[in-house]
């Protein structure tokens, strides 16, 4: 039987973290930061549980029994479960190159697998409309998030590669502003052109931020916490500063269960689709390399005309 390849190992408190140290310093150079800091985290998570458990000796039965907790005890849903088996992997991975461990016992274990959703979740008209009255135009915060999420809907961005974008990376021309995409994000060097009301909200959040010069290697958008005040923003950062705003708008609390920062691309794939766009520039424009999962968005024109979206056929001006 499988089980009967993994004997039991047995490693001290202390020297576990050691190695978790080090596989860590390992990781932050070869990883992006916020990957990198999924790692650190779902490693402590994992270390705490073999101080307490005191009988974990990396076999696959006590990998299940991580898993179980993970589950049971820290409630974790299947997408950050999958994060933290992942990682976990990768670990013993390590420790098997390390020759700490004979084999790797943690690639028999994974999350179960959800159905894959087939329709996406959007905002309607009514809720996009509520979502940005919440961005108070005289503060940082309100100037930042207007900028952001209307970003994040004119350009179609996700939000690691909104976040990596650097002051550098933007350019404007006459009303609109002309986002070079560097080949880190894109298969190869593209360009993406922000509709007005998007490149309009950039232009009031820099000029803000900068007064005088601005600084072209600075992050596009930065963290107003104050942790790390003036550093690139994080993907939990800009998911907790829309989760506030999702808040204060009003919507519904069973329509902010499903709606992320990731249904304002979502919203805009819905808009391309009303105004008549086929599949092949839906692709393009939202750089998207599957043809079925583009045509989700064209599947969902009779939905989004309903939720009332043509009237925002205005808002991404399909520019090219």
């Amino acid at each position: 039987m499988i089980n009967d390849m993994y004997q039991p190992v047995t490693i001290r408190n202390a020297v576990l973290a050691e190695h978790i140290s080090v596989f860590e310093s390992h990781i932050r150079k070869t990883a992006s930061s916020h990957t990198a800091d999924t790692y650190a985290r779902s490693l402590r998570c994992f270390l705490s549980f073999v101080i307490q458990d005191r009988k974990f000796k990396f076999r696959i039965k006590d990998f299940e029994r991580y898993k179980s907790h993970l589950i049971e005890t820290k409630k974790l849903k299947s997408p950050s479960i999958a994060t933290y088996l992942t990682s976990l992997r990768r670990f013993s991975l390590y420790l098997v190159e390390a020759k700490v461990l004979p084999r790797n016992p943690a690639k028999h274990v994974h999350a179960q697998k959800n159905p894959i959703s087939t329709i996406p979740s959007f905002f309607n008209f009514h809720e996009l409309l509520m979502l940005f009255d919440t961005m108070d135009m005289q503060s940082m915060h309100g100037l930042r998030d207007k900028a952001l999420f209307s970003f994040m809907l004119g350009s179609m961005l996700k939000e690691q590669e909104l976040l990596s974008l650097t002051i550098a990376d933007t350019q404007t021309l006459s009303m609109n502003s002309l986002i070079k995409l560097p080949e880190t994000i894109s298969e190869k060097q593209c360009e993406v052109k922000l509709p007005h009301f998007a490149s309009e909200a950039l232009s009031s959040y820099l000029h803000e931020r900068f007064p005088e010069v601005m600084i072209q290697d600075a992050p596009l958008f930065h963290s107003l916490s104050n942790r790390s005040l003036g550093c690139r923003m994080s993907v939990r950062g800009l998911r907790d500063a829309f989760q506030k705003r999702m808040k204060k708008s009003g919507i519904s609390p069973d329509r902010q269960k499903v709606l992320s920062p990731y249904s304002l691309r979502h919203t805009a794939g819905c808009i391309m689709a009303l105004a008549g766009q086929d599949l092949e520039e839906i692709m393009q424009r939202m750089r998207i390399v599957s043809p079925s999962i583009a045509q989700r968005y064209l599947n969902l024109t009779h939905q989004a005309h309903e939720a009332g979206l043509h009237q925002a056929l205005h808002m991404l001006e399909f520019v090219h």
